[in-house]
């Protein structure tokens, strides 16, 4: 038989044994709630790049239509006066508009490397948000069952001891 003490000492270690078990099932149920939210900040980040993009994209077709009507108006205008060889003012005013279209480029090049820029920074975030998660760490039933048997063990050697007649 067991004395009281080693009773209440094994209740306490299946309690506490039960308590760290709830905890666990806490700290998962909160870390799969800031997965979730982690993967919708995501998902905004992605949404929001890519509306800048497709607002980039617009902007350099409209800068490029533009350009365009320019340079051909300007052709037809100097053709229509007569300034001479229609071949050299193609030339003449190609090239002036080709620095436009340089610009147009190299301006939305940059706005590219921009949003991938960005969208790396928020899978980088996304991951940092998961790594920071640390899995908590389960209660040994094992050790629950040699913190059962110590107690069971020590309170029937104490009550042993006293059930003994004395010499």
């Amino acid at each position: 038989m067991c004395s009281i003490p080693a009773a209440l000492q094994i209740a306490g270690s299946v309690v506490q044994y039960q308590q760290k078990k709830a905890e666990n099932k806490a700290i998962r149920r909160d870390q799969e709630t800031t997965r979730r939210n982690a993967d919708k900040g995501y998902l905004h980040d992605l949404n929001k790049i890519d509306q800048e993009k497709v607002n980039a994209d617009m902007e350099k077709a409209k800068a490029e239509i533009k350009t365009k009507a320019e340079r051909d108006g300007e052709i037809a205008q100097k053709t229509n006066l007569g300034f001479g060889n229609n071949t050299k003012i193609v030339q003449s005013i190609g090239y002036l508009f080709d620095d436009d279209w340089n610009e147009i480029t190299s301006g939305y090049d940059k706005d590219v490397q921009m949003f991938q820029n960005q969208q790396t920074e928020a899978y980088a975030n996304l991951s940092k948000t998961y790594n920071s998660l640390r899995p908590p760490t389960d209660p040994s039933m094992a050790g629950l069952l040699i913190d059962v048997g110590t107690s069971a063990y020590e309170g029937y050697e104490t009550n042993k001891d006293k059930g003994e007649p004395k010499k």
